[in-house]
């Protein structure tokens, strides 16, 4: 059965407005009815991924896996340039979904923190969710180009964040591929 994407207002911002929070609160009520169903963020780098988790992490027991956090364990970091090679993103992602499979055996939700831009790396997540019998969910945050870019400038000067190159922005930017309604999705407009 495919299901049709659910459109759930607006989202983001350090002060978001009532409608947002009770558009993030749609989604903390399917994920604390459901069970081993990995949550797939997908949005452009500076769309609100991660503030959209720290809200969900607060009000759900779902397990978080990020992988900026990740990147950080293992002593990555963007503001120094020191940056993974092939194989060293190989293993960033293979350590997130062990421990997205590890978290969907103990019969929990995950929420999976990283752009998901495309639709072969939803597939691949949807592909670990289903190999330990577990359900997916995407959520995709939809924000306006100038927006992204607006917050890429914001934050160079503030350093708020991590500074992601121009480049990989663009590049991103470039790649993404908007899931369909075969992906089972949720939309937030940001």
């Amino acid at each position: 059965m495919v299901e049709h994407p659910v459109y759930i207002g607006e989202v983001g911002g350090s002060n978001p407005s009532v409608r947002n929070m009770e558009s993030i609160n749609e989604i903390i009520c399917d994920i604390n009815n459901s069970s081993r169903t990995l949550y797939i963020l997908c949005g452009l780098p500076y769309s609100g991924k991660t503030y959209l988790s720290g809200e969900i992490i607060k009000k759900t027991t779902a397990a978080y896996i990020s992988i900026d956090e990740i990147f950080k364990e293992l002593e990555f970091d963007w503001d120094k340039n020191k940056l993974p090679n092939k194989e060293e993103w190989d293993k960033i992602f293979n350590i997130s979904y062990q421990k997205s499979q590890a978290a969907l055996k103990k019969n929990l939700n995950v929420l999976y923190d990283s752009t998901n831009h495309t639709k072969e790396s939803r597939d691949s997540l949807r592909k670990i969710s289903q190999e330990v019998n577990a359900s997916a969910k995407v959520i995709y945050i939809d924000v306006p180009i100038e927006i992204i870019w607006k917050r890429w400038e914001e934050n160079n000067i503030k350093n708020n964040r991590p500074v992601i190159s121009k480049q990989l922005v663009e590049m991103t930017i470039k790649s993404l591929e908007i899931p369909t309604e075969k992906e089972n999705f949720f939309i937030i407009k940001n």
